[in-house]
């Protein structure tokens, strides 16, 4: 199946690009935001970006990014408590969001909670796509930027976090010199994660009649050993190459144990269960990178990265009667191996003095191979079930774009800019049918800035306009599309369905209109106000089915779709005070699902927080925190089926010490409030049933010395 959509917003974009004659966003935006104020450039710069600074980013002692993030305009974290965060934008998550290191797309499978935040230098949090880094950004890109190698920079971080008991030690050390024209840094990383986890599950059923709690509590140990050498060559003052590279090992190990009390109706199969899971993923990657100065103020940059990641698990379920007679165990032994590889390059030039143009290039393959071995055995060690599944799939991708910034004048600079992508994923496997899937599009986007001009020597506030077009797409990635079944231990049923790809699952094309306006006053005070509007085709939604008896979810394609919010932002310096707030109001409408709550899942309708930062007249002693609210979230996903979750409430604070120059000690606390999230799935069919879910949340504390030296 071969599926390439182009539009008129495309002839559109040549035109303009021909008569505006070529450019490009400045250096990319990796590049250009190193050398000033992050606020001062994030006004002038035509391409939007919010930036948050490495001092943001290890405020608070977070020891995960998702945590930096949600505290950002516009970002909210989904998902349940125990499982990898989903980083939403205007309440678009998974592969709604770009995310990229050092402004390439980040390999497939890469999480964002794979770096410690000590580790990063800034990020960058782009509204509107470029063509330069990625047009697989609907909602919008994430790029994150890895420390710099530099001389005399040595840290040594150790400390300990402390959730409901359990102790969760940290260590983190890096170190960075020069040699001539070689600069090194290593950063290397040790800690333990500890996340226990206590649960009710109660499900009601009308047709049937039923009434069924179940408690669980789930204890996951996770152990870290993460290492990111970077190294910077100079040979000349032409040329300059790099390599960055991380490896990350852990090893997981996860008990868990259920216990359910059926009031009304029939018990499932197995009232009383315990599991066990232990796995030990690595994570690899490397890049090398040559930019090189050419004549008239051009540069040519090349660059080859590859990702390696690899999961072998061990999982068991042990499904016991009410008296805690065993009546199976179901025994299954999985991993999945990616390789992928990207090569990049790229070329600008000024031109005019009013221009810079940038053309690149980029491709890449990425290889998956998985296994999943099976036994099941009743209580006596009978066999019951042997099961043997290999798929192999691989996916290949190619870009070319072209973009240019032109200041007009001096109040008024324009970005336009063309991308076209190719993806295709083919697949097979012994348990699954073959895939063969093409998804392309043409990208087009313009960006423009107008800075209302003020007379020479006036500090006053200035104001700033943007618009913004972009064509995005959304391509499946490989689980959505491989037809192979991942099922439940126990109680399928519409709202605990199986999980099965769909190899006709088509891309998702959206067209966008984003305008804002920004305030700039004082040493760092400013305000904005943003709006925007997308129209999403092919939108992918959760269908869940019965057949033969068992419930399996897939995605499948939707029709139109309608994503609209506004957001607000800002902050000011009063004295040794520091405030910043952010609110974020989201709309959003699927066409082919009756309402009400006819949204996009996951999405919430407004979210918001709250920050302040203090640092006493010594400046020995910085205290803060932030508040963050993120609304009840109700979204349909088909006329059966509806998904809420609660309203979430989170309150961080921090407080460090400097014992002098070098020494520090930060004492923080996440999740003060200790909100119970609540999650719930109704099936309003023939057969009307509700699933909730209540997590209890418990603070987490870390105590943490840093020393530079």
């Amino acid at each position: 199946m071969r599926i390439i959509r182009n539009g008129s917003a495309c002839a559109l974009l040549v035109a303009a690009h021909a008569a505006t004659l070529a450019q490009t966003t400045p250096a990319p935006m990796q590049q250009v935001m190193v050398k000033a104020d992050a606020d001062t450039l994030r006004t002038q710069a035509t391409t939007t970006a919010i930036v948050i600074r490495h001092d943001d980013i290890v405020r608070h002692g977070d020891t995960s990014l998702a945590d930096v993030l949600k505290r950002q305009p516009g970002i909210t974290l989904g998902g349940s408590p125990g499982a990898p965060p989903t980083i939403r934008m205007r309440g678009l998550g998974g592969d709604y969001v770009a995310i990229l290191l050092d402004g390439v797309p980040a390999p497939a499978g890469f999480s964002l909670e794979s770096l410690e935040p000590g580790m990063i230098e800034r990020i960058e949090i782009g509204r509107v796509a470029t063509a330069e880094t990625s047009s697989q950004a609907v909602a919008g890109s994430i790029n994150v930027i890895l420390r710099r190698a530099s001389a005399g920079t040595n840290e040594i971080k150790a400390g300990s976090a402390l959730i409901a008991g359990y102790a969760a030690p940290q260590l983190l050390a890096q170190h960075s010199a020069r040699l001539g024209p070689l600069a090194y840094s290593l950063s290397a990383t040790l800690r333990r994660n500890r996340n226990p986890i206590e649960a009710v599950t109660r499900e009601e059923g009308t047709r049937p009649i039923l009434l069924r709690n179940t408690d669980w509590f789930e204890h996951q140990v996770e152990d870290v050993l993460e290492l990111a050498p970077r190294l910077t060559w100079q040979p000349n003052g032409r040329d300059s190459i790099t390599s960055q590279s991380y490896l990350r090992r852990r090893r997981i190990d996860n008990a868990k144990r259920e216990l359910e009390s059926t009031m009304l109706g029939n018990p499932t199969a197995y009232p009383r269960s315990d599991q066990g899971y232990r796995t030990d993923p690595l994570h690899g990657y490397a890049d090398l990178a040559w930019n090189r100065k050419l004549d008239a103020g051009a540069r040519l940059a090349l660059k080859l990265s590859s990702f390696y990641t690899t999961r072998d698990a061990d999982f068991v379920y042990r499904g016991r009667s009410l008296d805690g007679t065993l009546l199976r165990t179901n025994a299954v032994a999985s991993g999945p191996t990616e390789r992928e590889w990207t090569g990049s390059g790229s070329w600008r030039r000024p031109l005019w003095g009013s221009h810079t143009l940038a053309a690149g290039w980029e491709t890449g393959r990425k290889m998956r191979t998985e296994y999943r071995r099976e036994r099941q055995v009743d209580g006596n060690g009978a066999q019951l079930l042997t099961s043997d599944e290999d798929y192999r799939a691989q996916v290949t991708r190619s870009a070319f774009f072209i973009q240019d910034e032109w200041d007009i004048t001096p109040a008024w600079s324009a970005y336009v800019g063309l991308r076209r992508e190719e993806v295709r994923t083919t697949g097979e496997g012994n348990a699954a049918a073959p895939v063969d899937v093409d998804a392309g599009a043409w990208s087009p986007v313009f960006q423009t800035l107008y800075r209302r001009a003020r007379p020479d020597g006036d500090t006053g506030p200035r104001d700033g306009f943007r618009l913004a077009v972009s064509r995005t797409y959304k391509a499946p990635n490989i689980v959505q599309l491989m037809p192979r079944r991942y099922t439940v231990d126990n109680n399928n049923s519409a709202t605990n369905p199986d999980q099965q790809g769909n190899p006709g699952l088509r891309p998702e094309l959206a067209l966008g209109v984003d305008v804002a306006w920004e305030r700039t006053f004082g040493k760092n005070g400013m305000t904005s106000v943003s709006a925007f509007h997308k129209r999403i085709r092919d939108i992918t939604l959760i269908d869940i089915r019965q057949n033969l008896g068992v419930w399996t979810a897939t995605p499948v394609n939707a029709g139109m779709a309608t994503v609209r919010g506004i957001e607000f932002e800002g902050k000011a310096t009063i004295g040794r005070l520091a405030a910043r707030v952010n609110l974020a109001r989201n709309w959003s409408r699927v066409d082919n699902v009756p309402g009400p709550d006819n949204r996009i899942a996951g999405q919430p309708a407004y979210n918001g927080n709250l920050g302040l930062d203090y640092s006493t007249a010594s400046g020995r002693i910085d205290i803060g925190g932030s508040y963050t609210h993120t609304s009840r979230v109700v979204s349909r996903s088909s006329a059966s089926i509806v998904d809420a979750d609660s309203m979430k409430r989170q309150l961080d604070l921090y407080a460090l010490w400097k014992r002098d120059a070098r020494s520090r000690l930060r004492l923080s606390v996440s999740d003060l409030l200790q909100q119970d999230v609540r999650e719930r799935r109704t099936f309003e069919g023939n057969a009307p049933l509700i699933r909730a879910t209540t997590y209890r949340v418990r603070a987490t504390w870390r105590l943490v010395w840093e020393h530079s030296l």
